[in-house]
């Protein structure tokens, strides 16, 4: 579970929603190597966020009380961390039928519409879309102005968390966008993680048939108080800012935030799931601080990493076996379902796992020559 929050930071009142106004100057940048005695820094976002994370707890908003959860690291190279969460296989919302990456928003099924409003902890507020120019940095409102915008990019509770202070972000929730990547909603998810100075703070995101369970753009975030091994995982340069993991049970690619250009990544991100997107390749992305490519993961050069998979498909529902391959377990996150498939979990029994997601080294091969042709600009 996370570290408890600094009492003498101010929170705003967490009964009700607040709207988060940010900029730039909010961002933390920097971030530093893991150590046994981690101690945790937490931004002001943190604080508003787990304080109203803690009160729907505490509220009984969740459809069941996350516990501490078993953890453990699984001995070897990829340094898999392993979770014991019985309680979502068996109290979660059903998962949605998806048969089709590019399947089209339905307003008859679950959406983020339809959530009671005690399950919205805020509203996140990019400064430079505000009307009013003489909002403070940071600023915390009541959710009672109505001079903000409204198309309006929400956090909210995920009512059968996988871990502590699992949320949802949930861009342009009115627009009713299906499970597709904007370069808008990237850009969220990179300022998101950018407000939080949380080592552990983790953003990530499934296509539809990548084990996506609603169809309404979101994207997960939650905080993971232990180092993964993507953090700092080797890199072999694609084209133009785009690498490829290497050495890792699953073919993906890899992208890092340089000199503090967000939009640039957002921009360089986009283009490469718009292509999935196109051409009906599930994928998912993650969001983690890391070391900055080609350094191991005690450097103090470090910035944000973003890894995206293209995989093979999940068609229909989720099945609800020990372990799903999404986007927690891509990145080496493994909530497990099952005790006993937890106690005898090993690091060869997780790659093998995690490799039936794979592309092979053909299809891989011939995604990545697409792409160089497509940031190339041919």
């Amino acid at each position: 579970m996370a570290a408890p929050m600094d009492a003498k930071t101010p929170v705003s009142d967490v009964s009700k929603p607040c709207k988060y106004v940010y900029g730039e100057e909010d961002f933390t940048l920097e971030s530093n190597p893991w150590t046994d005695q981690m101690e945790f820094q937490c931004s002001q976002f943190d604080h508003e966020v787990r304080s109203r994370w803690d009160h729907a707890v505490e509220a009984g908003y969740f459809r069941y009380k996350l516990d501490s959860l078993k953890t453990k690291v699984i001995p070897g190279r990829l340094k898999f961390v392993a979770q014991l969460n019985v309680k979502r296989a068996t109290e979660r919302r059903k998962p949605q039928e998806m048969q089709s990456v590019s399947q089209p928003f339905n307003p008859k099924e679950f959406n983020f519409l339809k959530i009671r409003d005690h399950e919205i902890l805020m509203e996140l507020c990019p400064k430079q879309l505000m009307n009013d120019e003489t909002i403070l940095n940071g600023e915390v409102g009541n959710g009672e102005d109505d001079s903000l915008p409204t198309d309006r990019n929400i956090i909210i509770i995920n009512i059968s968390p996988l871990e502590y202070c699992n949320i949802l972000i949930v861009p342009s929730v009115e627009q009713c966008l299906p499970q597709v990547l904007t370069i808008e909603a990237i850009k969220l998810a990179l300022d998101t993680i950018l407000l939080s100075s949380h080592q552990g703070f983790r953003i990530g995101w499934n296509s539809l048939c990548a084990f996506a369970s609603v169809n309404h753009l979101h994207f997960h975030a939650y905080y993971l108080d232990k180092e993964l091994a993507i953090e700092s995982a080797t890199t072999k340069a694609v084209y133009g800012g785009c690498h490829e993991i290497d050495n890792y049970p699953t073919r993906g690619f890899a992208f890092q935030l340089e000199e503090g250009q967000v939009s640039q990544l957002a921009r360089l991100v986009y283009k490469v799931t718009s292509y999935f997107h196109r051409n009906e390749i599930a994928h998912n992305m993650f969001i983690t601080r890391g070391t900055v490519f080609g350094h191991d993961n005690q450097s103090e050069k470090r910035t944000l990493r973003v890894y995206v998979w293209p995989r093979r498909p999940s068609y229909g529902a989720k099945t609800e076996d020990a372990f799903n391959i999404a986007v927690c377990e891509l990145a080496g996150h493994l909530p497990i379902k099952v005790e006993s498939e937890y106690d005898t979990m090993t690091e060869e029994e997780a790659s093998r796992i995690l490799h039936e997601a794979s592309l092979s080294e053909e299809e891989f091969t011939n995604i990545k020559e697409q792409l160089i042709l497509l940031l190339n600009g041919k």
